[in-house]
């Protein structure tokens, strides 16, 4: 049985669905507002903990974004994220590493890989390797991540203690 905060959820994502079926009818479905809804709505069902269900709508929207606006924009790199959350979620480790990667990399281009974007997918490639129990993966990974995050914030900010302590407890030495 869902509960009242879930159905809340459910219940937006079907609100927003009827403005998005009304806008594409009068604007099209590549109109930028119309995206943006869908964006809105394919959000709104992942923070209710329905990847399934937003996984191929964040996937959808990422290829409508990369025709409208480019295949390094900045909607392109937050659906594709997205995805790879939602693969993640899901259990699909092998492809959401994979599009974390594949962010990861156009994040680089477009901005440094010490952009917040960049350090956040970073993070996220990071930990689902461990919790995969590549430890030794994760630890390449973030190891340089933790170096950047202290000249970034310094020793005491609250992500660096955090991978300092996951870094402690995968004994990346």
């Amino acid at each position: 049985m869902e509960s009242c905060r879930d159905e809340r959820y459910v219940q937006a994502a079907d609100a927003l669905q009827e403005v998005i079926d009304s806008g594409s009818a009068a604007l099209g479905a590549r109109h930028p507002r119309v995206l943006a809804l869908r964006k809105k709505r394919a959000a709104i069902l992942f923070v209710g903990g329905d990847y399934r269900e937003s996984l191929p709508e964040f996937d959808d929207l990422a290829r409508a974004y990369e025709v409208t606006e480019g295949p390094a924009s900045n909607n392109v790199i937050d659906c594709r994220r997205h995805a790879a959350d939602c693969r993640a979620e899901l259990g699909h480790a092998t492809s959401a590493l994979q599009q974390y990667q594949d962010v990861l990399d156009l994040v680089r281009t477009k901005e440094s890989d010490i952009s917040q974007t960049a350090v956040e997918v970073r993070r996220s490639i990071g930990m689902l390797l461990a919790s995969e129990g590549n430890d030794t993966a994760a630890c390449e990974v973030l190891r340089p991540l933790f170096d950047d995050l202290q000249v970034l914030y310094g020793l005491g900010h609250e992500e660096t203690q955090e991978i300092a302590e996951m870094l402690e407890y995968l004994s990346c030495g």
